[in-house]
C-alpha cells in the first residue's frame, strides 16, 4: 500500500466535501466582495488601510456559481477516490 497516495486521496476527498455540502458559501463570498466594493465606491469608510485597493487588485472569480462549485468538487472527489484505489493496488 502506498501511503502517500492514500493520504493524498483522503486530502482530495475531504477537501472537496465542503464544495458539495455548502457551495453557496463560495458564491456568497463573491456577492459580499461586490457589495463591499460598491459601498467603498459610494464613499464608505475603509475598515483597514487600502481596503479598496486590495478589493480591486485581488477580485474573486466572477463566474463562481453553485453549480460550477459542485462540479469541481465532484471532480475532486472522483480524483481522490481514484488515488485511494491506486494506493491499495500499488
Amino acid at each position: 500500500m502506498d501511503w502517500s497516495l492514500f493520504f493524498l486521496g483522503l486530502l482530495f476527498v475531504f477537501g472537496s466535501l465542503p464544495g458539495i455540502l455548502r457551495p453557496d458559501k463560495d458564491v456568497q463570498s463573491v456577492e459580499g466582495w461586490q457589495g463591499r466594493l460598491q459601498e467603498l465606491k459610494e464613499g464608505a469608510d475603509e475598515a483597514y488601510f487600502e481596503e479598496r485597493r486590495q478589493l480591486e487588485a485581488y477580485p474573486p472569480p466572477a463566474h463562481a456559481t453553485a453549480k460550477k462549485v459542485r462540479v469541481l468538487s465532484m471532480m475532486g472527489i472522483v480524483c481522490g477516490i481514484f488515488l485511494l484505489i491506486m494506493a491499495f493496488f500499488s
